[in-house]
């Protein structure tokens, strides 16, 4: 098994706590959210690598703590959108699928959300339960249609874009860290860019979000 499939079995083995982390992040300002999530990830990635040789030991505990704070940090933008825009909270456990599915530039993820897809999925929602219930259902039926998931696990195609963006980038981490004082600058820095590039794509995700629960 290689990294980058290591990587999306932790990512399918999360088990977010969905009303613990809306409750935590509702009512914060965006920029101070990302801001925290951001030094977190960047601290951990550089002590990880203060060592050369040993920072191979940490490696493992800084991947899962990483994978962690993206998980966190896309759900808490969301409990901040939904918040804002007075739905409550609208997390689901599929929505880092799709999250992440974007991230990658999945080109199916992206045709689903367009215009005429989500008025497919929001008509398939709103069948089923409408107004507020109704924003528990929408990345179910958004990652169904963009063959994200097999049970709770990422599928194949994107399960497999999603490794090799992570494991890419993470190999760095491994071979700067031989390198003193190199090793902890680029284990921060690729931390870092984990954060901020998946804050983006989640932001747009729960944007979207957001629009098709109000058109419920």
């Amino acid at each position: 098994m290689d990294f980058g499939q290591v990587v999306v079995d932790w990512f399918s083995g999360l088990t977010p706590d969905l009303d613990g982390i809306y409750g935590n992040a509702r009512g914060q300002d965006m920029s101070n959210w990302r801001s925290k999530q951001l030094a977190a990830v960047a601290a951990s990635g550089g002590a990880a690598a203060a060592i050369p040789g040993l920072h191979l030991v940490g490696m493992a505990a800084d991947v899962n703590f990483l994978i962690n704070r993206m998980s966190v940090c896309s759900y808490g933008i969301g409990a901040i959108r939904g918040y804002q825009n007075s739905h409550g909270n609208i997390l689901e456990q599929e929505d880092i699928a799709c999250v992440l599915a974007y991230w990658a530039d999945d080109e199916n993820i992206k045709t689903a959300m367009g215009s005429k897809m989500a008025a497919d999925i929001t008509a398939k929602v709103a069948a089923k339960v409408a107004g507020k219930a109704g924003a528990k259902l929408i990345a179910k039926e958004l990652a169904k249609g963009a063959g994200l998931l097999i049970g709770q696990k990422l599928a194949g195609k994107i399960g497999a874009k999603i490794g090799a963006k992570i494991g890419a980038k993470i190999a760095g981490k491994g071979l700067a860290g031989f390198v003193p004082l190199l090793g902890p600058l680029v284990g921060a820095g690729i931390n870092s860019y984990f954060i901020s590039s998946i804050s983006d794509s989640a932001d747009e995700y729960y944007c979207w979000k957001c629009k098709a629960v109000s058109s419920l």
